[in-house]
């Protein structure tokens, strides 16, 4: 069961026109990197939730199993339940006796088949896999004892307040029994996961497990993680499948075309179809998606560049992002630490969307 329901206002404007499951990562979206570590790891029968945009979800995944070899099923949702609400609207496709629940905008290598086997080694009714972090105010943490048995959690404390530093992946193992824990809609129409269900199951002393992972994972839910998550791809911190020729900058996708003045100082994905004119400069961390054009002269550092954007002769990008479908005119210069709206025509006096820090 993959969740991908969500609104992703966090990544405001960048999710103003696609859901959060689809923002790109490394030429494909982040749900579809999901997917292939589900099938690498033998789970094919998937089924998803769906809400924001629901029409482009299913439009993106129409031809997903054929593709990848698994057996995807996109349910709507009218109206957003909560996570374990999200899992009720699929339970007439969860009839395995173990179900693997995981979030469509995670990015994580996780070992999905180590997780399992802990799971299936255990007497627990439920499986969490859960990490080590540094600042607990951005998570759900639990509480585990010494046999790993969950005990309590937490929704995203104070580092004063924290009573662990491991975060909840998101990343379960369910037996089917605790379906049925779930109530029906009429019942409770908003039923979550960690605060609803996890706390009926614990007042009845059905015990759950936290297993820690090493892996690498993240939640890209905010621009912050977003930014941190490209680097990690480019300085080769995360193991996903990248369909693009490995080059000593980083990554070259196919069709894409670089002009022999081109410097290249530092790491850098080059996606499908992009075109990069003369005496372009890209420095530090640069990720260009498909269909892009950079013309002449232009400098980019440490920044994103989301699909089908034109960026014209003579820019200066620094430390930004741009969404899908922008045209950066002449002699612009990108106000640094800023993000751009998809479709925006941006010239030197025009405001930028938000400004980070």
């Amino acid at each position: 069961m993959i969740l991908a329901a969500g609104v992703g206002s966090r990544l405001d404007p960048l999710t103003s026109q696609l859901p959060k499951p689809l923002c790109p990562i490394f030429g494909k979206p982040v749900m579809e990197h999901i997917i292939a570590l589900c099938k690498k790891h033998g789970f094919i029968n998937l089924s998803a939730n769906t809400h924001v945009m629901a029409k482009k979800m299913s439009e993106h995944f129409k031809d997903i199993n054929k593709k990848l070899g698994v057996n995807l099923n996109l349910i709507y949702e009218d109206e957003l339940t909560g996570v374990a609400g999200g899992i009720r609207s699929c339970k007439k496709y969860l009839t395995d006796d173990v179900i693997l629940i995981i979030m469509g905008d995670a990015l994580t290598d996780t070992d999905l088949s180590s997780l399992y086997e802990a799971h299936i080694n255990s007497n627990c009714a439920v499986t969490a896999a859960i990490k080590e972090v540094n600042d607990t105010s951005q998570y759900g943490v639990a509480v585990v004892d010494k046999n790993n048995r969950i005990i309590s959690f937490q929704e995203k404390p104070k580092a004063q307040d924290a009573k662990s530093n491991l975060a909840n992946t998101g990343i379960y193992f369910f037996n089917q029994s605790v379906l049925s824990e779930i109530p029906p809609v009429e019942e409770a129409l908003k039923f979550d996961v960690a605060t609803d269900l996890f706390q009926k199951l614990m007042s009845k002393n059905i015990p759950l497990q936290g297993i820690k992972v090493n892996a690498y994972w993240a939640d890209i839910g905010t621009i912050k993680q977003y930014r941190e998550s490209i680097k990690d791809i480019l300085h080769m911190k995360v193991k996903i499948e990248i369909d693009a020729e490995k080059t000593s900058y980083g990554y070259k996708a196919k069709g894409a075309v670089i002009d022999p003045s081109v410097k290249i100082k530092g790491r850098a994905y080059i996606g499908d179809n992009v075109k990069i004119g003369s005496n372009v400069t890209l420095m530090g961390n640069i990720y260009i998606e498909k269909n892009c054009t950079i013309e002449s002269n232009s400098y980019i550092n440490d920044s994103i560049i989301w699909p089908n954007s034109y960026i014209s002769k003579n820019v200066k990008i620094i430390n930004s992002i741009i969404g899908n479908n922008c045209t950066v005119h002449e002699d612009t210069e990108i106000i640094s630490n800023s993000v751009w709206a998809p479709e925006t025509v941006i010239k030197n006096d025009t405001k930028p969307s938000i400004i980070f820090s």
